[in-house]
């Protein structure tokens, strides 16, 4: 890796060695190259001003209390089906980057992208989707899910602070004919 040598102004660099000091990073240098990893992940260099665009999406910044009073009074069932149209919106994203949705890695994928969207910490194995430190409610989330990832999902009750969703296998039924008359 070649090395490069740059200023950076005293504040900047309090702030570093305090997160350095921390434990947040082993190192300045390990700290730059997460932060500008994480600038490039969130297209921060196309950020203008006021408008900020993650991943080729305009985002807005909501607090996590304000969704909290926003969704109080809307029923489970009514989440879940705004949750489910809103998910259209993630097989947009897909087609828009490219994402072969045959693949077996496209879900990782477009969880990740939600992951910088600030949704959660995403995981997901044969049987289980989970989320961690969920921005938004479960019921949202699942039909969120259900709908951009076209899969049926089953909602494990937990403390809120942890998703859990279990993948329910599409059952094919076969129907065999029988014929009568036989030619």
């Amino acid at each position: 890796m070649p090395v490069t040598t740059f200023d950076v102004p005293e504040d900047l660099l309090a702030l570093i060695d305090d997160l350095v000091s921390r434990g947040v990073a082993r190192n300045r240098r390990e700290l730059f190259i997460r932060a500008l990893r994480v600038f490039f992940e969130l297209g921060a260099h196309n950020w203008i001003d006021t408008l900020i665009m993650i991943d080729g999406v305009r985002g807005g910044l909501i607090s996590r209390a304000a969704i909290t009073e926003l969704t109080s009074s809307i029923l489970e069932k009514e989440l879940y089906d705004a949750g489910k149209r809103a998910g259209k919106t993630l097989n947009e994203l897909a087609i828009q980057r490219r994402i072969d949705r045959s693949e077996p890695w496209s879900p990782r994928a477009l969880l990740k992208m939600l992951e910088n969207f600030g949704w959660g910490r995403f995981a997901i194995d044969d049987k289980h989707i989970t989320v961690t430190s969920p921005f938004l409610p479960a019921a949202v989330i699942h039909g969120y899910l259900e709908s951009g990832l076209s899969m049926t999902l089953k909602r494990i009750e937990t403390s809120g602070e942890i998703q859990a969703f279990e993948k329910v296998p599409h059952v094919v039924e076969t129907v065999k004919l029988h014929n009568e008359n036989p030619i």
